[in-house]
């Protein structure tokens, strides 16, 4: 929190305009089996360029990993336009029971229909909520990212080192169609030498994982509108793994989505229920966030 006030402090000591300075932030967390995780995820901008950092944990109890809590920690930077927003991101998880990571990329997202308003995205790493309705399809945004990370896992008493060098590729696209957001993407990977076990986030999931996705496709409708105050959505995921067997049924898994939050201008605050599918095991994971935007 030290490093979020002295970079504002420097901002503001570049000589920026701080009535034209906004904030986004808030903290989420999540629970489920033997897992418990939050990120805190800020938002400053000044004009059309706005910069992200994040600090996410995760912690399973369990002896694969070795009962340690695990901090990521991110920084993107974008330039926003009317009919366009461009991106770039880096971020570590410093060394915890061996594990490390490093990673780096990039984003793009054009609006087909900009002068349906803002900069606000419905799709992507510039994505954040858009309420309202209209009549026919009154908003398209498209995009892709790039992301490279690279996996390191120094020998331990329940792993052996390697490197892992993992490429993550997505597409996305978001439409408000009548009183409906609707998103999707696809993102794929790739593997360069494959030596260490990756852990992360992959798209659509509320929590961290140990595994090797080869792809990843999701889908989100949210409805605005629908109850005062409140807008619910709901959303799927489907992911595939690298190494998988089919008959152990490893190789995919599939997550439902449900959950809504409520937007009161300066104040807002979420939550979601997930159920991951994955072999014969199912599991359900709880998120609940608020924040502040101002």
């Amino acid at each position: 929190m030290k490093k979020i006030i002295i970079a504002v402090t420097m901002l503001a000591g570049l000589g920026l305009n701080a009535s034209a300075l906004y904030f986004d932030g808030g903290l989420t967390g999540t629970t489920g089996p033997d897992y418990s995780g939050y990120k805190l995820n800020l938002r400053v901008g000044e004009g059309d360029f706005a910069f992200e950092p994040s600090l996410t944990t995760y912690k399973y109890d369990t002896a694969l990993l070795a009962n340690k809590t695990y901090r990521a920690y991110g920084l993107r930077g974008a330039w926003e336009k009317e009919k366009y927003t461009v991106g770039a991101e880096a971020g570590t998880t410093p060394e915890v029971n061996g594990y490390k990571n490093v990673y780096a990329g990039g984003d793009i997202t054009f609006s087909l229909t900009p002068t349906s308003g803002g900069k606000t995205r419905l799709a992507g790493p510039g994505a954040r909520s858009v309420s309202g309705g209209g009549q026919g399809i009154t908003r398209i945004d498209v995009g892709a990212s790039l992301k490279q990370t690279q996996h390191t896992q120094a020998a331990t008493t329940i792993a052996t080192a390697g490197k892992t060098s993992q490429t993550e590729a997505s597409l996305f696209a978001g439409a408000k169609v009548l009183m409906l957001n609707l998103s999707a993407s696809f993102t794929g990977y790739s593997y360069g030498s494959e030596d260490a076990e990756p852990q992360g986030f992959v798209p659509g999931l509320n929590f961290a994982l140990q595994a090797k996705p080869r792809s990843s496709v999701t889908a989100r409708v949210d409805l605005p509108s629908t109850l005062p105050m409140v807008t619910p959505f709901a959303g799927y995921t489907t992911t595939k793994y690298k190494g998988g067997s089919s008959a152990l049924k490893t190789d995919s898994s599939s997550a439902i989505l449900l959950g809504g939050y409520v937007d009161l201008s300066m104040v807002v605050a979420n939550v979601t229920y997930q159920i991951f599918k994955y072999a014969d095991n199912t599991d359900n994971f709880v998120s609940i966030g608020a924040g502040l935007k101002f």
